[in-house]
């Protein structure tokens, strides 16, 4: 779970799919806990309980995401995961065991489309390449011809990605 001093109020500034949400919590209400809406995101619950919330959502959103690329790039790059999950990390965006797992950070659905998608296929290039070396950063590229622009955005908006 998120240990972290992170306090939420209303108006506080998250991200979704890149772009801005304002934070409106109701410690009351009917309805889904957390919600979308008009350049929003409401949550129904006490200050002390929106972390929670937030961080379900969150994971949830990000699963949709790789639901959505990994058939796709999966099928793009020859290669097929012995098993996907998606969990909260401080730092890392990803990873991927030499059996074939892989993981994902729930806070990918903070980020561009576009950066979202290099997560994704970089972690399915380390199914042919388990290192950082000349030859991974060659099948990122063969995949992605713009992966490096893209590693640069995630630079830039990760700042914007925190619980």
């Amino acid at each position: 779970m998120i240990k972290s001093a992170v306090s939420y109020s209303n108006g506080k500034t998250l991200y979704y799919r890149g772009n801005p949400l304002s934070l409106r919590l109701y410690e009351s209400g009917e309805g889904s806990r957390v919600e979308e809406r008009s350049g929003e995101l409401i949550v129904r619950a006490s200050p002390d309980e929106c972390g929670k919330f937030l961080l379900f959502w969150y994971t949830a959103k990000t699963e949709e995401i790789v639901r959505h690329l990994l058939p796709e790039w999966s099928r793009k790059l020859g290669v097929r995961p012995r098993s996907v999950a998606v969990k909260y990390a401080k730092t890392r965006w990803g990873s991927c065991s030499s059996a074939g797992r892989v993981f994902f950070n729930s806070r990918l659905a903070m980020l561009p489309p576009d950066v979202c998608e290099y997560i994704v296929v970089h972690e399915l290039c380390h199914m042919k390449q388990m290192n950082h070396s000349p030859a991974f950063w060659t099948e990122v590229r063969a995949a992605l011809p713009d992966a490096m622009e893209r590693r640069k955005s995630l630079r830039e908006h990760e700042k914007n990605a925190t619980l």
